[in-house]
């Protein structure tokens, strides 16, 4: 594991666009093998296929869908890194220096605070709403849907989705914001995006198979 960890950040350093874009199209691609197989039992279940013979079969692992989480999330890495890059610009947490007073200290991480809870913010109402519709759009996309199709996946998928962001993101964000050095962001993304994937994919799934979501 150290040894990947070296090669992983040698790569980042000398190629971090194309390091960050590949972690993320494989914990993507992670994601939706775990959605497939343990989160949406029921809509396997549900989701029969016809054999040459007749017969139904219950529908199985599907590759292809895999494969289109990994382009989607190596599409998504890059720009995820452009984001917080312009986030650490417009909202620079300040430097803490030794030797500061209790006032001056203070003052500090008050500062500091302020600065996260703000890229918590504008990540939030800004770059969520639009990731999780280009998400919608990218997979209608690749699974060659028309245009007026895509636009009513996104109307019966869209809500769902960014109220599950809410539960999650903004506390995963306020520890990527304010914790993790800048290069590593987007791979603590990456790791947490292994449970968004697999809600990504269940309410892709369910609602494509024509079966309810029940509300949590």
């Amino acid at each position: 594991m150290i040894a990947i960890g070296q090669i992983w950040n040698r790569w980042a350093k000398t190629r971090p666009l194309v390091t960050l874009s590949l972690t993320n199209g494989t914990m993507g691609a992670i994601g939706d093998v775990i959605a497939q197989n343990i989160a949406q039992p029921t809509a396997q279940q549900t989701e029969k296929t016809k054999s040459t013979d007749g017969s139904s079969q219950v529908a199985g692992y599907d590759p292809m869908r895999t494969a289109r989480f990994f382009l989607y999330g190596c599409m998504f890495g890059p720009v995820a890194y452009k984001w917080y890059s312009l986030l650490d610009r417009r909202f620079p947490l300040p430097l803490v220096t030794l030797g500061s007073s209790a006032p001056s200290g203070l003052g500090t991480s008050a500062a500091k605070l302020l600065a996260i809870g703000k890229r918590v913010a504008v990540d939030q109402v800004a770059f969520a709403p639009v990731a999780i519709g280009a998400f919608f759009v990218a997979m209608g996309t690749m699974e060659g849907k028309r245009i007026n199709d895509i636009c009513a996946s996104l109307r019966v998928k869209y809500r769902d989705a960014l109220v599950g962001n809410y539960a999650l993101w903004p506390w995963a964000q306020l520890v990527n914001f304010s914790v993790i050095p800048l290069i590593y962001r987007v791979p603590f993304s990456s790791v947490v995006s292994i449970l968004w994937n697999v809600y990504l994919s269940w309410i892709n799934s369910r609602r494509s198979s024509g079966v309810p979501i029940k509300s949590v």
